[in-house]
């Protein structure tokens, strides 16, 4: 009989459906708990076991897995690359004796409030920082709410609903905006907790990691490019950052005091971090693989697969790593977004840039007919291209003809939004 890994949900980008193939892959059998498997390109491809269950029920999904073992299923581990669901995989990993982080380490990393607090507590470079649960406690601290100021929820992902406000209106309604939404985009109950920061400027680094047993192991540091001002949003990446020894040897051990402030233990984490004159400021720590095919950058530069390691993390085998990591090239990706409102009609400039040595991958993940607007969070990215050079410059100017040659098409029409 196959040892069977559970999947519990996934994210709609990226990694979700990778990791189950990657899962069977490496002689797993994968079984796929989720609540509606339309909403996955793809699944019904994949050599693998679909359950429909309620996955926001964590009663449904012990009493499931409990009868599963009753019927001597070799079940080894648990794991979902959704940041919505690695809660239930933490609380159901210690129900059943499985590997995995703590319930309490996972929801520090999820919640922002609580992530803020436990740096805190350990004296970790961070933003200025203000919980607010309600409009009239707005009010209440608005003498100390300097501006500008970034708005966010306290538990939602994807850079849904963060805002960089400038006047004391925006803050208004946007905390308005985020109060008022009860459920998130998986039909789950947010905290209803508004996270006020201070705005850090300065260059936006990711910190991919490694951990087992709470040991650390850094893979490397990816430089981000952000869009969409004044949301922040993704626009592309390249692996490994640029960097001086010093500089990188401050953002490295930054993020391991902030993984060990929230006692993560266990599998790949994503950390934000911005670099200041003062140094390493954490932004946050997402206590999963990082997401905008960062993995795939890093696995085309080091040959290190991570979402091959955290299967068999899941699976409770120790990772082996390599005493340091080599880089034998650098990879970048641009992200595709529209500039206006209207409908998506296609994308010029494919051709081009697809007989460019060092064009990777190009990928258009929009439908033509489908609503677009300027980007606000991760969603509204229409696909992307991966590109590969043998040093940071190469690379860079490989991502700039990109973005120079593509063009997103768009039927523009007016409005507030799609």
């Amino acid at each position: 009989m196959n040892k069977q890994l559970l999947f519990v949900e996934a994210n709609t980008t990226g990694t979700g459906m990778m990791a189950i193939r990657k899962a069977r892959e490496l002689g797993f059998e994968p079984v796929f708990l989720t609540e509606r498997p339309e909403r996955y390109n793809g699944l019904k491809e994949l050599d693998c076991r679909i359950v429909l269950i309620d996955t926001n029920s964590e009663a449904a999904l012990i009493d499931w897995v409990t009868q599963e073992s009753a019927q001597d299923r070799d079940i080894v581990g648990i794991m979902s690359t959704s940041d919505y669901y690695i809660e239930s995989v933490a609380r159901l990993a210690r129900h059943f004796g499985w590997i995995g982080n703590s319930r309490e380490s996972i929801a520090a990393c999820r919640n922002k409030v609580i992530f803020r607090e436990k740096l805190d507590a350990h004296q970790v470079a961070q933003p200025r920082f203000l919980a607010i649960d309600s409009m009239e406690a707005l009010m209440e601290a608005r003498s100390s709410i300097p501006l500008p100021c970034i708005l966010k929820p306290a538990d939602d992902s994807g850079s849904n609903h963060v805002r960089l406000c400038f006047r004391w209106d925006e803050v208004e309604q946007m905390t308005a905006e985020i109060l008022a939404i009860k459920h998130n985009a998986r039909g789950q109950a947010t905290a209803r907790t508004v996270l006020l920061e201070q705005y850090i400027e300065g260059p936006e680094f990711s910190v991919e990691m490694f951990s087992w047993q709470g040991q650390c192991f850094v893979i490397g540091i990816t430089e981000k490019r952000l869009t969409g001002y004044p949301y922040f949003v993704e626009a592309g990446h390249l692996f490994p950052a640029r960097l001086s020894v010093n500089v990188r040897q401050e953002i490295e051990q930054t993020v391991e005091r902030a993984l060990a402030a929230v006692n993560y233990r266990f599998g790949a984490s994503h950390t934000e971090v911005k670099w200041t004159p003062e140094g390493c400021v954490v932004i946050e720590s997402n206590a999963r693989l990082a997401g905008g095919m960062i993995p795939e950058l890093v696995r085309r530069s080091t040959g290190i697969d991570l979402l091959q390691e955290q299967i068999w993390c899941a699976a409770g085998k120790a990772p082996e790593w390599p005493q340091t990591v080599e880089y034998t090239n650098y990879a970048g990706i641009h992200f595709l977004v529209s500039d206006v409102l209207g409908t998506f009609v296609g994308i010029n400039g494919i051709e081009a840039v697809s007989g460019i040595p060092g064009i990777a991958e190009v990928a258009i993940t929009a439908q033509i007919g489908q609503k677009v607007q300027p980007p606000q969070n991760f969603s509204h990215r229409l696909g992307y291209v991966i590109v590969e050079g043998n040093d940071y410059e190469e690379t860079d100017k490989l991502i700039s003809q990109v973005h120079e040659f593509i063009k997103v098409q768009v039927n523009q029409h007016t409005g507030s939004g799609v």
